[in-house]
C-alpha cells in the first residue's frame, strides 16, 4: 500500500509541475486582457469626467453671467424710479447714476436717452449731450415690463463712432435698456453700458484649472456672440448660427441645459456643454477639445502599465521558480518517502501524548522533512496529520517566509533554540501568522539527527497590536493635521506634546517646549490665568472654555477661545490636560461689522421712507382734487384716478419700508398684554367681510371654545393675521372656502393654520417667500403685491418668539402656519434684532 502511495505522489508530483507552467500562461493572458479592460474604462471615466467638469463650469458662468445683468436691471430699475418722479435734474440724476456705478464695477456707465437718441443724463462725460442710434444698438422695441439686452456694440461710449475711433477694435459695451415714463407721460430709455470684459475676466480665472484649448462663448440666444474667452477667431459681435459649436446643440436645445454633441461640420471630436439662462435671453457654451482627454487619459494608464510589466514579471519569475520546485520535489521524492516510514517508526511513540496539545508539535529529519506532527497540523492545513509525513513546514508557509522558516533547518547552524515568524493560509483561504521555535536533535557524537519544534498560531494577537499601532498612527495624524493649536500638559503643567498649528501660532518650536511648564514658556500673566485654569479643570473635571486676548508669534494681539479637556487614566489620577486654542479674532470682527451693517440698513431705509412720504402726500392730495374737478370729463378723471392708485401702492410700499425698519431697529418698541387671540382673530376676520363678499368667499372659523391666552401687541398680532387672511382672499378663486383653525398644543404653544384653496406656493420658494421683497413665481403677474407683506410678519412673529412658516395642502392650496407662545411674562421692550 506505502509502495502504491509513493508511485502515486511521484506521478502527482510530474503533473503538478505541468500544472505549473499552464497556471502562469493562464494568469498572464488574464493580466494582458485585465489590463485592456481596465484602459477601456478609464477612457470612459476621463470622458464622464470631463463631460461633468465642463457642465459645471457651464452652471457656475451662466450663474455669474445672470447675476452680472441681474444686477445691471435692478440698477436700471431704480434708475427709473427716480426718473419716473420727474423731479430731479440732470445732474442729480447722473449722481445718483455715479453712485451706482460705484457698487458695480462691471457697469462701464449709465444713460438716460430720449426715444429719438439725445443723450439726456450720462455717468460718461463724454456721452452727455450727444446723440446715439438706439436702432443700430437694437434697443428699439424696449418696455415698461423688462430690460431688453443688446449684441455687443464697438467702442468706449455710447455716442462712440467706429469709423472716426482710434479705439481697438475688440473695445465695446453690451447694451440694456429698459423704458420708463416720466411724470408728464413721454416715455425715454435707460440705457446701461455692461463691460464684457469683466464677464471674460471671471471666465478666464474660471478656465485656469481647466484642461488646455478650452474655451467659454456668451452669446444671446440668436446666436449673437456678447464674450469669449479661448477662441482668438471669434471676436465679440459674431454671428455663432453658422458655428459648428453653435450647431452642436442637442435637437431639444430650447432647454435649459444639456451636452454639446459633434456635427458634420465640426472639425475636430471635442466635448462641451451648454447652459441657459433663466431670466435672460442668453446662453453660456463651454468646449474642450478631445485631445485633452486623451492625453488625461494616456497620463492616467502609466501605473496601470507598469503595474502590467511588473505582474507579468513576477509572475514569470514565480512559475519558473514553482516549476523547479516541483521538478525538485519529483526528484526527492523517493528519498523522503524511505525518510518518512523510519521516523513514523519511531514517533509513533509520542503521538498519543501530542494530541492533546493545542499548538502544533512536529519533528523532522536532518533535512527537514516533517516524520511526525501531532493532530494540530489537521486544523491547521486540512489535511490528516499522517499527510505531513516527507513534507517541509517552509512548504506550507507563503513563499515570501520560506527561506526564513528553512533557515530554522540549517544543519550548519551551531545555534540552539532557533525562532521565527511566519504567515500560511489557513482551510478556508485565511491567513494565520505562527511563531515557530525549533531545537536541533544530536546524538552523543554531535551528530544532527533532526529538528523537534512547535508552532503557535498567534493571528489574533498580531491583528490586535495592529488595529493599535493604526489607531494610535491615526490619532497622532489628527492630532497634527488639525488646524487648531492643540497641546497636551500632564497634572503639574509640564507640555507633553504640541502640534504644528500650536508651534505656528506660538512661533515656538516643540524641542523648545516639550518638558517644560506654561511659566517657563508663556509670559508672566498669560502663564498666570494658563495655571489658574489648569486647577479648576482638575478640580472640577470635565470641560472648560473661555476666551482670552494673547500676542501671537507675529507680534499682533488675537482673540482666542481656550477649551481645556481633563485626560482619564486607568490608574486613578488624570493623565493630563488636552487644550485646543481657536482663534476668533475675525471672527468677532466680522459680528461687529455685520451688526453694524444692520443698523445703519435700517436707519436709511427709515429715512428714505420719511422722505418719500412727503411728496407722495401731495400727489395723492392733488390727484383727489383732479379726479374730484375733472370728474364731467372721463378722459382727466381716468387719469387722475390712475396717478391716485400709483401713488397709493407707492405708498403701501414706503408704509411696508416703515414697518421693516421699525422692527429691526430699537425704535419699533412692542407692547405686550396678555389677549385671547381668539378675539383678535374674529376682529380682523369682521374687516375682511367687504373682500370676502366682493369674490364670493366663504369663510369658516374653527377658534374652539377655549380661551386661547398669549403675550402678544394686539396692533402688531391684527396686522400679521390681516396680511396673511388678505393673501388667501387675494389668490382664493371665486366660491370658495377659506379655513382659519387655532388650538392649543402639548408645548405651551398656540398653533394657527390658515388654508386657501388657491394656487399654493412651488415647494422650492415655501421659505423664500418671507424674505423682503421676494414673490412667489405664481404671483408674479402684479397681484403679489410688493414682497413685504410676508417679511414683516415672519420679523413680528419672531420678536414674540414665535414662528411662521407655510406649506401646501395635499388636495391643493396654501397653508400657513403660526405658532405663539403662551407662557412667559414680557414687559414692553424694543423688538428684537433678527
Amino acid at each position: 500500500m506505502k509502495q502504491i502511495i509513493s508511485t502515486a505522489r511521484r506521478r502527482f508530483s510530474r503533473i503538478a509541475s505541468y500544472r505549473v507552467l499552464a497556471g502562469g500562461l493562464a494568469l498572464t493572458l488574464s493580466v494582458l486582457v485585465g489590463t485592456a479592460a481596465l484602459m477601456w474604462l478609464e477612457l470612459r471615466s476621463a470622458e464622464a469626467q470631463d463631460r461633468r467638469q465642463l457642465d459645471l463650469l457651464a452652471t457656475v458662468m451662466e450663474a455669474q453671467s445672470t447675476q452680472v445683468f441681474d444686477n445691471a436691471k435692478l440698477a436700471l430699475d431704480s434708475l427709473a424710479k427716480s426718473v419716473a418722479t420727474g423731479d430731479r435734474t440732470a445732474a442729480q440724476l447722473q449722481e445718483q447714476q455715479s453712485m451706482l456705478l460705484q457698487g458695480l464695477p462691471f457697469l462701464r456707465s449709465m444713460a438716460v436717452v430720449s426715444l429719438q437718441g439725445q443723450v439726456l443724463a450720462s455717468t460718461a462725460p463724454a456721452d452727455r449731450s450727444g446723440q446715439i442710434d438706439l436702432q443700430q444698438l437694437q434697443l428699439t422695441s424696449l418696455t415698461e415690463e423688462r430690460a431688453t439686452i443688446g449684441p455687443w456694440a464697438p467702442g468706449r461710449t455710447l455716442t462712440h463712432d467706429a469709423r472716426h475711433s482710434t479705439a481697438p477694435p475688440a473695445l465695446g459695451f453690451i447694451p440694456m435698456a429698459r423704458l420708463v415714463r416720466v411724470s408728464a407721460g413721454v416715455p425715454v430709455a435707460l440705457v446701461a453700458q455692461i463691460n464684457p470684459d469683466a464677464l471674460a475676466t471671471y471666465q478666464q480665472r474660471l478656465l485656469e484649472a481647466a484642461a488646455p484649448g478650452t474655451q467659454v462663448l456668451l452669446a444671446l440666444d440668436n446666436g449673437s456672440l456678447l464674450s469669449q474667452v479661448g477662441n482668438p477667431d471669434l471676436p465679440p459681435g459674431s454671428s455663432l448660427g453658422t458655428q459648428p459649436l453653435f450647431q452642436g446643440l442637442q435637437p431639444g436645445h430650447r432647454g435649459t441645459h444639456g451636452p454639446l454633441q459633434a456635427t458634420a461640420s465640426t472639425p475636430s471630436r471635442s466635448l462641451g456643454a451648454w447652459r441657459r439662462s433663466a431670466t435672460h435671453p442668453m446662453l453660456v457654451l463651454v468646449e474642450q477639445p478631445y485631445e485633452a482627454t486623451t492625453a488625461q487619459w494616456l497620463g492616467s494608464l502609466r501605473g496601470p502599465l507598469l503595474f502590467m510589466a511588473v505582474a507579468l514579471t513576477v509572475i514569470g519569475f514565480l512559475t519558473r521558480v514553482a516549476w523547479r520546485n516541483a521538478r525538485a520535489r519529483e526528484a526527492a521524492q523517493r528519498e523522503r518517502d524511505e525518510a518518512q516510514q523510519e521516523t513514523a517508526r519511531r514517533e509513533q511513540e509520542l503521538s498519543v501524548l501530542f494530541r492533546s496539545v493545542q499548538e502544533l508539535i512536529f519533528r523532522t529529519d536532518a533535512q527537514g522533512a516533517i516524520r511526525f506532527a501531532n493532530p494540530r497540523w489537521q486544523a491547521m492545513t486540512a489535511q490528516p496529520a499522517e499527510m505531513a509525513q516527507g513534507q517541509h513546514l517552509w512548504d506550507v508557509v507563503h513563499p515570501e517566509f520560506r527561506d526564513r522558516v528553512g533557515a530554522l533547518f540549517d544543519p550548519k547552524d551551531p545555534s540552539g533554540i532557533r525562532m521565527a515568524q511566519a504567515h500560511f493560509c489557513g482551510p478556508t483561504g485565511e491567513t494565520h501568522a505562527l511563531d515557530i521555535s525549533v531545537v536541533p536533535l544530536r546524538d552523543r557524537s554531535g551528530r544532527l539527527r533532526g529538528f523537534a519544534g512547535s508552532a503557535v498560531d498567534v493571528t489574533a494577537l498580531l491583528a490586535a497590536q495592529q488595529r493599535l499601532q493604526e489607531q494610535l498612527a491615526f490619532t497622532g495624524q489628527i492630532f497634527e493635521c488639525s488646524p487648531l493649536p492643540i497641546c497636551m500638559t500632564d497634572p503639574q503643567g509640564r507640555y507633553l506634546s504640541v502640534n504644528q498649528a500650536w508651534e505656528a501660532f506660538l512661533g515656538l518650536s516643540r524641542t523648545e517646549v516639550l518638558g517644560k511648564r506654561a511659566a517657563e514658556v508663556l509670559p508672566h500673566e498669560e502663564a498666570r490665568a494658563y495655571s489658574a485654569h489648569d486647577e479648576q479643570v482638575l478640580s472640577d473635571g470635565g470641560r472648560l472654555r473661555y476666551q482670552e486676548h494673547v500676542r501671537g508669534a507675529d507680534g499682533r494681539w488675537r482673540d482666542v477661545q481656550i477649551t481645556k479637556v481633563l485626560v482619564p487614566s486607568r490608574q486613578g489620577p488624570p493623565a493630563g490636560i488636552l487644550v485646543a486654542k481657536m482663534d476668533i479674532t475675525e471672527f468677532l470682527a466680522a459680528r461687529d461689522l455685520a451688526e453694524e451693517a444692520s443698523r445703519s440698513q435700517a436707519e436709511f431705509v427709515a429715512n428714505i421712507s420719511h422722505e418719500l412720504r412727503t411728496p407722495l402726500q401731495s400727489i395723492l392730495g392733488f390727484s383727489e382734487l383732479g379726479a374730484e374737478r375733472g370728474r364731467h370729463q372721463d378722459r382727466f378723471a381716468s387719469m387722475f384716478a390712475e396717478i391716485h392708485d400709483a401713488g397709493q401702492r407707492m405708498l403701501v410700499l414706503v408704509n411696508d419700508l416703515l414697518d421693516i425698519a421699525k422692527i429691526e431697529s430699537t425704535v419699533g418698541t412692542f407692547h405686550f398684554d396678555r389677549a385671547d387671540v381668539r378675539e383678535l382673530i374674529e376682529h380682523v376676520a369682521g374687516e375682511m367681510a367687504p373682500m370676502l363678499s366682493g369674490k364670493r368667499l366663504s369663510l369658516n372659523l374653527r377658534l374652539g371654545r377655549v380661551p386661547l391666552i398669549a403675550k402678544v401687541d394686539p396692533t402688531r398680532f391684527q396686522q400679521v393675521v390681516r396680511n396673511v387672511l388678505g393673501n388667501a382672499v387675494k389668490f382664493s378663486p371665486e366660491d370658495s372656502i377659506i379655513e382659519v383653525a387655532a388650538q392649543a398644543s402639548h408645548d405651551h404653544s398656540i398653533q394657527i393654520q390658515v388654508r386657501d384653496q388657491g394656487p399654493g406656493i412651488p415647494a422650492a420658494e415655501l421659505e423664500t417667500v418671507f424674505q423682503p421683497f421676494v414673490q412667489s413665481s405664481k404671483t408674479r403677474d402684479g397681484s403679489g403685491g410688493t414682497g413685504l407683506g410676508l417679511a414683516i410678519c415672519r420679523k413680528i412673529i419672531a420678536a414674540h418668539g414665535g414662528s411662521i412658516h407655510a406649506t401646501n395642502a395635499p388636495d391643493g392650496g396654501a397653508i400657513f402656519h403660526i405658532m405663539l407662545l403662551t407662557a412667559e411674562y414680557t414687559d414692553t421692550m424694543p423688538a428684537p434684532l433678527a
